[in-house]
């Protein structure tokens, strides 16, 4: 795969409107987007080089920051820390390289293709370690196994590198250190960590990612240290990411696009062998991302034994998984996309999801309280929780009917206790 021709760099505008903003000064472009350039395609992260002390960035940070409107931030601890300026369509990371060489900083990098330089705004093209070959031969080739020792967390790059660029294939001496280093993985920071794999699963080629992250041995030392991760699950469903990837085609491509990435992490969630909510905050997921993929997780069989059920008990299902459902659904459909229910049970969510989720109560707690006559505690709960399923259920649609539905409902538990 033949790479853009540099000179395109020159003409790229939004490079030369962000070095404008920063006030111009020496620095280089590297990573991530300039090996997209060079590749023909875009990316909205710009990871930037500059001499100097984190002090010494603060000043073109803060004027491009304020050209955008936002914050700078300055991240991390000494002697890694980064200026990040982010807005919903761009994020440029600012790193001062101390006394640092420009040679120096490239030799310190994960792989080759990710180890140029082009210094803005008009070059030249640093290539200091064959990053231009191996991106024309569609190679990941690291650049020293010392690298990944000193941050272990860059093993889980080439899975997910693998994953965002099509046609490449990992070096194989390189393959080898991962696989030898892939236990230390496991003391690395989880945040970190979460954050690769987000990464991995967004991609097209996340079904590939996640095969290479099984191949080189990082599957288990990536979960969590309480979980019990089950390769040989993941391996059998592996399809499944590429349907919620949309790689692959996937039975309600719209309930992919509401789940967004929470039902690619449930997938991940479910091989590990379903870690609680609380375990996972580690990797520092967003709330609602983390919440919904436990949620499809943990409730996959119970979609799939339910997708051929009563209207009414589907509704259920629904009520009971709330704003989780489209990640719950996806998830499913993804791992058994042969079911012919599903498309049902998406038009019922999208007639009735809102009133489904949180019905309009037929009676207060305290008419329940006063009907049964009960007092506040588990009894009142499990009453009114009762009469509400029943009401998702279809079985009472009044008022009058939710106060004969539960004094019949009271006379069953009565008499079942009695027994």
């Amino acid at each position: 795969m033949a790479p853009t021709d540099p000179a395109a760099l020159r003409d790229d505008p939004l490079l030369r409107r962000v070095w404008n903003a920063l006030g111009r000064p020496r620095c280089h472009l590297t990573g991530g987007y300039l090996r997209d350039r060079l590749l023909g395609t875009t990316s909205a992260d710009l990871d930037l080089s500059m001499a100097g002390e984190p002090e010494d960035a603060a000043s073109p940070a803060r004027s491009l920051a304020e050209h955008l409107g936002v914050r700078a931030h300055l991240l991390g601890a000494a002697p890694n820390q980064v200026w990040r300026i982010e807005t919903p369509e761009l994020k440029v990371e600012l790193w001062p390289r101390g006394d640092l060489e420009l040679d120096d900083d490239i030799e310190r990098r994960d792989f080759s293709c990710n180890a140029l330089m082009w210094e803005l705004p008009d070059g030249p093209l640093v290539d200091r370690v064959g990053g231009l070959d191996d991106i024309e031969e569609g190679r990941l080739s690291a650049i020293s196994r010392s690298n990944f020792e000193d941050d272990p967390v860059r093993l889980l790059r080439a899975p997910r590198f693998l994953a965002q660029l099509p046609g490449f294939a990992l070096e194989p001496e390189s393959a080898g250190w991962i696989r030898s280093l892939a236990p230390h993985l496991s003391s690395s920071p989880r945040e970190r960590v979460g954050q690769e794999l987000l990464k991995l699963l967004d991609a097209p080629g996340a079904e590939r990612g996640l095969r290479v992250l099984i191949e080189l041995g990082l599957f288990v030392p990536s979960a969590p240290a309480e979980a019990d991760p089950d390769p040989g699950w993941l391996e059998v469903n592996l399809h499944s990411a590429s349907r919620l990837s949309r790689a692959a085609p996937h039975p309600l491509p719209s309930a992919v696009r509401e789940a967004g990435i929470a039902a690619s992490l449930g997938l991940l969630l479910r091989a590990w062998g379903l870690p609680t909510s609380h375990i996972v905050s580690a990797y520092a997921w967003g709330n609602n991302q983390r919440r919904h993929a436990t949620y499809a997780a943990d409730h996959l069989g119970e979609l799939t034994n339910a997708v051929d059920a009563a209207p009414g008990e589907r509704s259920l299902v629904i009520h009971r998984a709330g704003t989780a459902f489209p990640a719950a659904l996806a998830l499913a459909a993804a791992v058994q996309p042969d079911r012919h229910g599903w498309r049902r049970w998406w038009r019922l969510w999208q007639r009735r999801g809102p009133e489904l989720v949180a019905p309009e109560p037929l009676l207060s707690g305290p008419e329940v309280m006063d009907l049964l006559e009960l007092a506040p505690g588990p009894e009142l709960g499990a009453a009114f929780r009762a009469v509400t399923d029943a009401q998702i259920r279809g079985e009472v649609r009044s008022r009058e009917g939710a106060r004969r539905w539960l004094r019949e409902w009271a006379e069953r538990r009565g008499r079942t206790r009695a027994e």
